[in-house]
């Protein structure tokens, strides 16, 4: 069987990749003057967090050509493939290109080992359900170019919506820099309602008064998404913002089998790209892989 690996920015953490069969990849942030890998413990609280990314004082730090072929190397030197799922690579503060690079270096120099990138169009959530979903089937058919055509039929299918709280810490994200520019009513409390499509792009779906409001405004978009919310497995995501999202989840547990609802804090990774105190949605509709 292929070894699958996810980014930090899949939001899984090592003992949830751990006990679904998943392996991180590595990935760096820097908060004030220090840098941090993957699994650091960063020693800030959520707020303190929140306040750095507000003060411009946190950043994600793209990892270099040679620092991702070093990671992977040892694996396919024990003669194991790889299939890496990403996020969005259009949503990488580098775009994705040191990445592809070195995953054309490593299929040049391992001829007899697969090697596939592979971009989820999503991010946070997303990207894990589908690495943990296809290591599932590749339980019970291992072919790998089975798996690689199960993982891309839900490729696609996922979307997020964001509620962001501070517009201002937006302009200090890697993600969101072109959507804060077009971003008027900081001041007047507006909080912007963001979306990422299932083609990875990223487009304002509504202004709203209040963080509250905007995080209630989440569920009635998800309702008016075109089909019965029955349907979907939903990951409720939240940095700072704990309480906001737990009444989200109540709203949506409601209506969906126990498993089909997540509720999780995301990473300091993704607070960083996304700007800091945020409620967030990823959403499927069953149909598609089950």
């Amino acid at each position: 069987m292929a070894k699958i690996f996810i980014d930090a920015y899949a939001d899984c953490s090592v003992k949830e990749a751990q006990a679904e069969g998943l392996n991180l990849a590595p990935s760096k942030i820097k908060i004030g003057k220090k840098t941090y890998n993957t699994t650091d413990k960063v020693g800030f609280s959520q707020d303190e967090v929140i306040a750095k990314i507000k003060k411009g004082e946190c950043s994600v730090v793209p990892l270099t050509i040679k620092e991702w072929t070093d990671f992977f190397r040892p694996f396919l030197d024990n003669g194991e493939d790889i299939i890496f799922f990403t996020i969005a690579q259009n949503l990488m503060s580098d775009g994705g290109q040191d990445l592809q690079s070195a995953f054309c270096i490593l299929n040049d120099d391992y001829p007899d080992r697969k090697c596939v990138l592979l971009d989820t169009q999503t991010v946070s959530r997303g990207t894990s359900e589908i690495a943990m979903l296809t290591n599932i089937f590749q339980k019970s058919e291992p072919d790998f170019n089975k798996v690689l055509d199960f993982a891309n039929k839900l490729i696609g299918r996922y979307i997020t919506v964001l509620a962001v709280d501070d517009v201002e810490s937006l302009k200090n994200t890697n993600i969101f820099k072109k959507v804060s520019k077009n971003f008027a009513g900081a001041t007047l409390n507006i909080k912007p309602i963001i979306s990422i499509n299932p083609d990875g792009n990223i487009k304002i779906v509504e202004k709203v008064k209040g963080f509250k409001t905007a995080v209630n405004k989440l569920y009635a978009i998800v309702a008016q998404n075109g089909e019965n919310i029955a349907d979907y497995t939903f990951s409720i995501v939240n940095f700072g913002a704990s309480d906001e999202a737990q009444k989200l989840f109540d709203k949506f547990a409601t209506q969906v089998e126990p498993t089909d609802i997540r509720n999780l804090s995301i990473g300091v990774h993704n607070a960083i790209n996304i700007g800091g105190k945020v409620v967030g949605i990823t959403f499927h509709a069953k149909k598609y892989d089950r």
